[in-house]
């Protein structure tokens, strides 16, 4: 279902790009990662291999469906542009962040992959990092420009899951 309200709703202004706000954090621990090691276990394990590439498969999975239920609504994922539909189908009837989900789950996945505490460690960081200085914004934004709809929205669905 959809809630529309108004025609020319007023745009976000400066936001902070959510992949430049998890990539720092994320890119980070991969340099530390290559600087130092640090193996989460000696020799990786198959039961982390797989793990890494189905939380990465999942990851990708959610950000495409996520971004293809954006675009048949006539929404753009880039949150720096205008919106006037609140999209709460596909996986937006689960959570309203599912392509900042689809970050975390691959950023794990890939810190399972190359068996990485650092890299593993700096998830938690980007997301924290996401939570401030994007997601709140975009909250604050989204109620203003959609209202009640929106704050039912967001009593009705969790944030991540």
């Amino acid at each position: 279902m959809n809630q529309t309200r108004g025609s020319d709703p007023p745009r976000p202004g400066l936001m902070a790009s959510p992949r430049l706000v998890f990539g720092l954090p994320f890119g980070a621990g991969v340099v530390l990662h290559v600087m130092t090691g640090s193996d989460i276990e000696a020799g990786g394990s198959l039961i982390a291999v797989v793990l890494g590439a189905v939380s990465v498969g999942v990851g990708l999975v959610l950000a495409a469906w996520a971004t293809i239920t954006l675009l048949r609504r006539g929404e753009h994922p880039d949150p720096a542009r205008p919106t006037t539909t609140l999209v709460m189908d596909g996986p937006y009837g689960y959570t309203r962040n599912p392509i900042y989900l689809s970050f975390t789950a691959v950023g794990l996945g890939i810190g399972l992959l190359l068996n990485s505490y650092w890299v593993a460690g700096s998830v938690p960081i980007a997301v924290l990092a996401l939570r401030f200085l994007v997601i709140t914004r975009e909250e604050r934004y989204l109620e203003t420009v959609i209202g009640q709809p929106y704050a039912a929205y967001r009593e009705s669905v969790r944030r991540w899951l």
